[in-house]
């Protein structure tokens, strides 16, 4: 996945900002709400629970902790918010997914621990990048970490900076369009939401 490969989300920002859907309206709405909640220092695991509830709580799906990693996924939660792309993958973040029953789960978990470092992952932010969907795909914590170097990557490319700020600007109108409180989004959202918007584009047709 490359910048030019998100680069048309633009476009469907511009032509398209106001968001009708109150689902959609509310996703948008409440990141930078539990962005904010996610920063924690010394967090414990009542307050870890808490921050999985309102995660599980912004995706469509029912929250599952197994707490025979409880304790384990906490020590990787704190690991991954002091963490950085140097050594990102040193962490030890398949506890937070068997903890979670779920990658897809853990990656949005770890996107409000630590934004600058880790995105957010799903079915069709995957099959924008041509591969399989299935389950067995899904669960692979490999996969995962793929496409967190792909979006770093990304950042790197020349050109980004200039995509970034087009991308903020397109964002802003659509929020202020839509009546919610205007917020800007780190590098890594960014290319979040543009693959998002072209998968669902797609997904329409």
């Amino acid at each position: 996945m490359l910048l030019k490969n998100v680069q048309p989300a633009l476009e469907y920002l511009r032509k398209s900002p106001v968001v009708s859907d109150l689902r959609q309206h509310t996703y948008l709405s409440t990141y930078p709400y539990l962005l904010k909640l996610a920063q924690v220092n010394n967090m414990k695991i009542d307050h870890l629970s808490q921050l999985t509830l309102m995660v599980y709580g912004w995706m469509p799906r029912t929250l599952r902790i197994d707490n025979t990693y409880l304790a384990s996924t906490l020590n990787a939660v704190k690991a991954a918010s002091k963490t950085s792309l140097n050594d990102f993958d040193s962490v030890p973040i398949q506890n937070i997914a068997n903890c979670l029953r779920s990658v897809v789960g853990a990656s949005k978990l770890l996107h409000f621990i630590n934004p600058k470092v880790y995105p957010i992952w799903d079915s069709k932010i995957q099959a924008f990048r041509g591969f399989p969907t299935r389950n067995s795909n899904m669960q692979r914590m490999d996969n995962y970490l793929a496409y967190v170097r792909d979006v770093h990557a990304i950042v790197e490319e020349k050109g980004f900076n200039n995509f970034y700020t087009q991308f903020n600007e397109a964002y802003r109108e659509r929020l202020e369009q839509s009546q919610i409180e205007v917020y800007k989004v780190g590098p890594l959202r960014a290319i979040e939401l543009s693959v998002f918007e072209l998968a669902s584009r797609a997904c329409q047709r």
